[in-house]
C-alpha cells in the first residue's frame, strides 16, 4: 500500500479534473456572465485565474489549475492538483439554471495518488447525479488507467461539427520535461514556439504561464476552435495533457503522432468525442492496450490507450530511505 509518505516533496497531481457543459438554445450568452461569475466559478474548485485571453468566440481563461474555455452557449473547465472540481457545479446553478442545462460532462482521470484527493470519483458522480438525471462510466480497467465520467441523460443532439480530442501522456521524455522548470526557462522566449507545441496546429493565438519550480500551462484561440496543453514535469508522475475542439477527422493519426514526438511519453490514453463515426488510430512505435467505445449523450466516445513496448529488462530504481 502506498502511502503519503512515498509522495516526493515535488510531487504533483497532473492527472485532471474536467467539466463540459452546454446550455439550451435562446439562454443569455455565457460570456455575458462577467469575469467575476466566471472566477467564483473557478475559486468555488480551488484555483485562481491568472490571465485571460480573448476572442471574438471565446475568453480563454488561465488558472493556476489549468484552463477554462468559454464560448457563448457552452464553457469547459479542467482543473488539476488536488482541485475538487465539483464543488464549482452549485456555483455554476446560480447564474445557470438547471433546466438550462442541455448537457453536462463530468470526466476524471485516475491520478497517481489518489488518497490526496477530497473526494472520490463515486462522492463526485453520486453529488452530480443528486442534482441533473445522469449515469456514470469507466474507460479502462478499473486495475489501470482510466477515465470515468458522469453525464446526463436528458435527450441531447450534437452539432455535426463538434468533436473533441484528448491526448493524455505520462512518464514524458526527462530532458523534454526538464525545459518546463522554472529555473530553465528563459522569459525572454515563449515556451510554446521553443519546444514546437505552437507548430502543431499554426494560426492560433497563445497565452501561457510558466509556474514556478516547474509546471506549465498553454491556452491557444482561433475563431470558435481552442486547444490547451498542460505540462507536469516532476520526476514523480510527470504527465502532459492537450485537448481541442479542433476539426482533427481526416488527420487524427498525424496530429498525434506529431503532440507524441514531442513528448516521447511512455505511455498514453487517447479520447475522442465524436458525432459520427468511431476512428481507426494506429500510432507508430506503440502499441494498443485497451480500446473502449460507449454511445454517450449523443457523441460516440473512444478511449485509446497505448504503450511503448519495452526494448529489454530494466535495472530495479535504488529508493531512497
Amino acid at each position: 500500500m502506498m502511502g503519503r509518505s512515498m509522495a516526493t516533496p515535488s510531487f504533483f497531481e497532473g492527472p485532471e479534473k474536467k467539466l463540459e457543459v452546454v446550455v439550451t438554445p435562446g439562454f443569455p450568452p455565457l460570456r455575458s456572465l462577467g469575469d467575476e461569475a466566471w472566477h467564483c466559478i473557478v475559486e468555488a474548485a480551488g484555483a485562481k485565474v491568472l490571465s485571460v485571453l480573448r476572442s471574438e468566440h471565446s475568453d480563454a481563461y488561465l488558472l493556476s489549475e489549468s484552463s477554462l474555455f468559454v464560448f457563448d452557449d457552452w464553457f469547459v473547465v479542467i482543473t488539476c492538483g488536488q482541485t475538487t472540481l465539483v464543488n464549482a457545479v452549485p456555483q455554476i446553478l446560480k447564474a445557470i439554471p438547471k433546466e438550462s442545462i442541455a448537457f453536462l460532462v463530468y470526466e476524471r482521470k485516475s491520478e497517481h495518488f489518489p488518497e490526496h484527493q477530497e473526494t472520490t470519483f463515486y462522492d463526485d458522480a453520486r453529488r452530480l447525479q443528486a442534482i441533473l438525471p445522469g449515469r456514470a462510466l469507466r474507460f479502462g480497467d478499473a486495475h489501470g488507467r482510466y477515465i470515468q465520467m458522469f453525464h446526463t441523460t436528458r435527450p441531447y443532439s450534437p452539432e455535426k461539427n463538434d468533436p473533441t480530442l484528448e491526448v493524455l501522456m505520462h512518464v514524458i521524455d526527462e530532458d523534454v520535461a526538464g525545459q518546463f522548470a522554472a529555473t530553465r526557462t528563459s522569459h525572454d522566449r515563449s515556451l510554446s514556439v521553443s519546444s514546437g507545441m505552437a507548430a502543431i496546429l499554426p494560426g492560433f493565438t497563445t497565452s501561457e504561464h510558466v509556474f514556478d519550480p516547474a509546471g506549465y500551462s498553454l491556452n491557444a484561440v482561433k475563431g470558435e476552435e481552442y486547444y490547451t496543453f498542460h505540462v507536469t514535469p516532476e520526476e514523480t508522475g510527470s504527465y502532459v495533457s492537450f485537448e481541442t475542439n479542433y476539426d482533427f477527422r481526416g488527420d487524427l493519426d498525424g496530429l498525434i503522432r506529431s503532440i507524441v514526438e514531442l513528448f516521447r511519453p511512455r505511455a498514453f490514453d487517447v479520447i475522442t468525442f465524436l458525432p459520427e463515426a468511431e476512428p481507426d488510430l494506429p500510432v507508430a512505435g506503440y502499441e494498443l492496450g485497451d480500446h473502449v467505445v460507449q454511445v454517450l449523450g449523443g457523441y460516440r466516445v473512444s478511449y485509446f490507450q497505448y504503450f511503448a513496448p519495452p526494448s529489454g529488462p530494466r535495472a530495479a530504481c535504488e529508493l531512497e530511505l
